[in-house]
């Protein structure tokens, strides 16, 4: 984890916050989670601690903004 880190999501659940930083990942975008396992420990710790955050570096912010913000359930085929 870097001193220097910009928050770009914040999640309630483990899976869900590992999810987006693997989409991170899997972009070059190096990324890490804080407060996953606090959060783990007893759900009532997200209340108090704001969630399990998702990191970048400041550099990567705008690019990881975008990469989380794209929607691409529009072009998923229905199956019949």
């Amino acid at each position: 984890m870097s001193s220097e880190s910009v928050i770009v999501a914040r999640f309630d659940s483990m899976p869900e916050a590992h999810i987006a930083m693997g989409r991170l990942q899997a972009e070059g975008i190096e990324a890490w989670l804080a407060d996953e396992h606090l959060v783990q420990t007893d759900w009532l710790y997200s209340i108090a601690v704001g969630g399990i955050k998702l990191q970048v570096r400041p550099e990567q912010t705008q690019r990881a903004l975008e990469i989380l913000n794209t929607d691409y359930s529009s072009e998923l085929e229905a199956e019949d």
